[in-house]
């Protein structure tokens, strides 16, 4: 089956990278959580090495709750710049060929390539928005497909066959 994918397409691709991928929230919660308390831990290690009074552990301490405060400001402003630039795409149309059997999902423009081939085994998430389809498989790579009659009846039949729910997601939440 043939597509075209646009500009809008793959905004789209970005900004469901940036909101609903699984890594990104893995990193969000790591960046927000991990490095605050790599802070504690830091300043308890430098106070037992050194023997000094418990003032590296409160510093650290005080450093770890300013940046759980201020962490999650900055990271909105920044995952806001990132939003923009990804709604700023030159106008294009690139017709692709997205095709699936049992084995095998390729999504290429022309014949497939090695890098344009995916275990249909390895397809793991099947996320949806009023205007786009997106398939999520297991190394972090996804495909956007347009919502569109066809492409939602194969999808939704390479759901039933991988047994996957389709989620429903929002790209125009309040960041």
């Amino acid at each position: 089956m043939q597509v075209t994918i646009t500009e809008r397409d793959v905004s789209a691709l970005n900004k469901f990278m940036l909101l609903h991928s699984k890594k990104a929230k893995k990193q969000k919660i790591v960046s927000t959580y991990a490095i605050a308390f790599e802070f504690l831990i830091f300043g308890i290690i430098i106070d037992g090495l050194f023997k000094t009074a418990p003032i590296a552990s409160v510093a650290s301490l005080i450093m770890g709750a300013l940046w759980l405060v201020f962490f999650p400001k900055f990271y909105r402003k920044m995952l806001r710049k990132h939003i923009a630039n990804a709604e700023n795409i030159e106008p294009s149309s690139v017709v692709m060929n997205f095709l699936w059997s049992e084995s095998e999902i390729s999504f290429a423009n022309g014949e497939a390539s090695a890098s344009e081939k995916f275990a249909t085994s390895d397809l793991n998430r099947i996320a949806r928005t009023s205007e786009n389809y997106f398939l999520g498989f297991e190394r972090g790579f996804h495909i956007v497909l347009p919502y569109t009659e066809d492409t939602a009846r194969e999808v939704e039949n390479l759901a039933k066959f991988r047994n996957l729910a389709i989620e429903s997601v929002d790209l125009n939440q309040k960041i």
